[in-house]
């Protein structure tokens, strides 16, 4: 009896993998894509802030995204994402630490914007596609 939550939560944890994983994507993300620009604001109006070099993130029809660079790791990464009612979620581990990042997605003009969830002010990032 004492062992039912422990095993209910690896049921849970092993379901959360397979979810990420399950189906072929089909969405205009797929592709790799730039960062370009940035906005963060510390409190205020803030307007969009050029990027040179920025990250790429090669979204992958298999549910796997390929990032170049994340700011806590060195060299490029991999991990799993998925979309749900207009929110990426993505997932990957770098010097056995996981990150479990989340945004709002959206596009405008052909850019893929990714806004931070949990951020009080405006957190927004801009990508462009490459390839």
């Amino acid at each position: 009896m004492k062992y039912i939550p422990t095993i209910l939560c690896v049921l849970f944890l092993g379901c959360a993998d397979d979810d990420l994983n399950s189906n072929q994507i089909d969405h205009d993300i797929v592709g790799q894509w730039q960062l370009e620009a940035t906005k963060i604001s510390p409190g205020g109006i803030v307007d969009w802030s050029d990027v040179t070099n920025g990250e790429i993130y090669e979204f992958k029809t298999d549910g796997t995204i390929v990032l170049s660079k994340w700011d806590a790791c060195k060299g490029p990464l991999s991990g799993t994402f998925a979309i749900y009612e207009d929110k990426l979620f993505l997932r990957f581990s770098c010097d056995s630490t996981l990150y479990e990042p989340s945004y709002n997605i959206w596009f405008e003009e052909g850019k893929l914007i990714l806004g931070f969830v949990g951020c009080i002010e405006e957190c927004s990032y801009r990508f462009k596609a490459i390839k």
